[in-house]
């Protein structure tokens, strides 16, 4: 039965990513709650994901390199170049991470690429950003909104890296309640 949770969720982490090749945004979307729920999904198995922060790891560089392909294909090469450098930042966090074990280079590298690719998928979607309309058009509204998702992203990094709360959520709320 363990094994079984595991071929499922591993099965799981492999095959939603390859969707943001077809839904860049939904594909996405879903990769990351694949990722959020992977303990929770595994836990009716009576399975663990052994070592578990590096195999989740490995597993994050998977979709995002999936992400940053797609986000080679934009039109604006602000954007582009943008996901560019947050890609290489939060791979060097994973690979300094691996080779330190210390997830502190997870924290002084946070995921904003995947925050900023979700980001520049919905001024597509919602048509605020198109070919012939750029509103990403500054380095300003880039800080801006750097700065935005950054302050979003900041409690997660905090949570997981630094004050390292367990991931199931049921642990997570018994975590909380005993503060």
């Amino acid at each position: 039965m363990e094994l079984l949770g595991l071929i499922f969720i591993f099965a799981l982490r492999f095959l939603i990513p390859l969707s943001i090749f077809r839904w860049p945004l939904w594909g996405g979307v879903a990769s990351l709650v694949a990722d959020a729920l992977d303990t929770n999904i595994v836990k009716p198995f009576g399975a663990d994901i052994p070592n578990y922060i590096v195999v989740d790891k490995f597993l994050d560089i998977y979709y995002l390199s999936i992400e940053l392909i797609v986000s080679l294909s934009w039109f604006n090469r602000l954007a582009k170049n943008t996901s560019i450098v947050l890609f290489v930042l939060r791979t060097f966090g994973f690979l300094a991470f691996f080779v330190t074990n210390n997830e502190f280079w997870l924290f002084t590298a946070p995921n904003l690429f995947e925050n900023f690719f979700l980001f520049y998928l919905i001024l597509l979607t919602l048509k605020i950003e198109t070919r012939n309309k750029i509103w990403l058009n500054s380095y300003k509204r880039l800080a801006v909104s750097l700065l935005l998702l950054f302050v979003s992203k900041l409690p997660q990094e905090i949570t997981l890296h630094l004050w390292k709360v367990p991931f199931p959520l049921e642990t997570f709320f018994s975590w909380l309640k005993n503060l």
